[in-house]
């Protein structure tokens, strides 16, 4: 079962324009996403790449340009980072398969987003409580401060505690094989290291291949993208706006809101990351004031490689294209929102643009959790809508019938006493202002019957409501599918690896919208 796409909390008007092959979206977002459409991206890729050698093995076919890219990264993470990270590498993996099997040889790549500095993020492990999501990991508060790529700083966490804590959680059927694994990837690693082996060993085989502008000897090849946007800067400004623009006047948010100056750029400098941004006809980093360069300054420090270059969100795919003939890459809904504000740098690069795969959406339910479901009347699709606001609707689905009688009741006593008040004045002049007492004391009477009524329908058996809130903690903690929240952990824990990526790669489709209900 899939749930629809317009149907899903914080999806962006672009997602679910794509998705649907709205025109209006289609002229930010190009064409759907089909096993043709693809194949014949992959060749036009191949003949317009600028060939290169040097990449690591695995990596080499694609640098020469003989084999085309499915490309998807995501930031590193602990323990992987959430659900969605698998389930995007799986849609690499399964698009490389079907173009392949067309006869189009197509290679998948994750590409780890291992230069982010916001450790906040990486270090935080959402884990499956009762309640909803326990947080672990360490205090956020210095890590805020962190400049420096995350990718190669040590695991400072303690990652033995969190899978400690999760294994408690599970009781004796904890899968210890899941948990030795991970244990083993995080011991002694980086955070990059640690993701790479703790996803290598998750998906198995086929192999995905792993690509990160990190690697020093990449910076070379993408050094001449970096001083292109140094010096055309303004141009790029310019394009940049100029769809800005276009997204306003057809009604969408931009994805990311850059700072007044910002170029699309960052240098490492030191080991720490830092924004390059205009200020005063001068250049500068961000976050070390008084420092001023000229164009040509910063030209010098990128070529001589006293500055490596970093790219954000809106030029990160040239980079990656620039690296890598890329003939799709697979996006979240918020990826797909920012690649329409930057496509258009495509053709100013001269790079060929990727054909744009929607990721495909993951909600795994086990037969306990769906015999559940039915005993509750409910789908998954209901808990979306969060656990209170669940509960009002069905109160007042159980109330409506009462309500409606005791109405009835209340407006047959209202008419009846209405019909005997001349009758009753005739007797006694008297008897009329009594008949209006009555009739309030009556009105009152039922409308605090239907109150209590209501509110009685509205406070469900509490065995239900623990087993409502349970279930909306792992299939839909705060209304949000869990896929977005927790790492495959849980799952892993009480299904194993195979029980989990096994289903996974079975039933998901990428070329399907909305929520894909996995059975596990």
């Amino acid at each position: 079962m899939t749930i629809p796409l317009e149907t899903l909390p914080g999806i962006p008007l672009l997602a679910r324009g794509h998705a649907t092959g709205t025109p209006d979206v289609s002229r930010f977002l190009g064409e759907r996403a089909s096993v043709d459409a693809i194949a014949a991206r992959a060749a036009e890729v191949l003949s317009r790449f600028r060939r290169r050698a040097g990449a690591d093995a695995p990596l080499a076919e694609l640098a020469a340009g003989e084999r085309a890219a499915v490309l998807t990264g995501q930031q590193v993470g602990l323990l992987t980072g959430p659900l969605l990270t698998t389930v995007k590498a799986l849609a690499a993996v399964k698009v490389a398969e079907d173009v392949t099997a067309a006869g189009t040889p197509l290679a998948p790549v994750f590409w780890c987003a291992s230069e982010d500095h916001d450790l906040v993020e990486v270090t935080r492990v959402p884990l499956a409580g009762p309640d909803g999501p326990i947080e672990t990991g360490p205090d956020p508060e210095p890590l805020a401060r962190n400049r420096r790529p995350v990718g190669g700083l040590p695991i400072e966490a303690d990652v033995a505690a969190i899978l400690e804590r999760a294994r408690a959680d599970a009781g004796s059927l904890a899968d210890e094989e899941s948990l030795a694994a991970l244990r083993a990837a995080h011991a002694g690693a980086t955070y990059r290291s640690a993701f790479v082996a703790s996803l290598t060993w998750l998906l198995g085989e086929p192999a995905l291949l792993f690509a990160d502008a990190a690697r020093a000897e990449e910076k070379p090849v993408l050094v001449p993208l970096a001083v292109r946007l140094v010096r055309e800067r303004e141009v790029v400004r310019r394009l940049l706006e100029a769809r800005a623009a276009e997204l306003a006047a057809a009604g969408h948010a931009l994805q990311v809101v850059s700072e007044p100056g910002a170029l699309p750029l960052f240098a490492i400098v030191d080991g720490e990351r830092l924004l390059l941004r205009e200020r005063g006809g001068a250049l500068e980093l961000k976050g070390r004031d008084g420092e001023r360069f000229s164009a040509e300054d910063v030209v010098a420090r990128f070529e001589a490689g006293e500055w490596l270059p970093s790219f954000s969100a809106l030029s990160r795919p040239l980079a990656a294209s620039t690296l890598y003939p890329v003939a799709a890459t697979v996006l979240g809904p918020a990826e797909l929102a920012y690649w329409a504000q930057m496509r258009t740098l495509f053709d100013w690069a001269g790079l060929v643009t990727p054909v744009l795969v929607p990721r495909p959406m993951a909600a795994p339910v086990t037969a306990a959790e769906r015999r559940a479901l039915g005993r509750l009347g409910l789908e998954l699709a209901d808990l979306l809508a969060g656990v209170d606001a669940l509960l009002a609707k069905r109160g007042a689905a159980r109330a409506g019938g009462l309500l409606d009688e005791l109405g009835a009741l209340r407006d047959g006593a209202l008419s009846g006493l209405d019909a005997l008040a001349p009758r009753l004045a005739a007797v006694e002049a008297g008897l009329g202002k009594n008949v209006a007492a009555t009739r309030e004391n009556v009105r009152f009477a039922f409308e605090k019957l239907a109150d209590r009524a209501r509110a009685a329908a509205g406070r469900a058996d509490e065995s239900e409501v623990r087993q409502l809130r349970r279930l909306a903690a792992a299939l839909a903690p705060g209304g949000r599918p869990a896929e977005r929240l927790y790492p495959p952990l849980p799952w892993l824990l009480r299904h194993g690896r195979a029980g989990l990526v096994g289903p996974l790669k079975a039933q998901l489709r990428w070329d399907v919208a909305g929520l894909q209900e996995i059975d596990l």
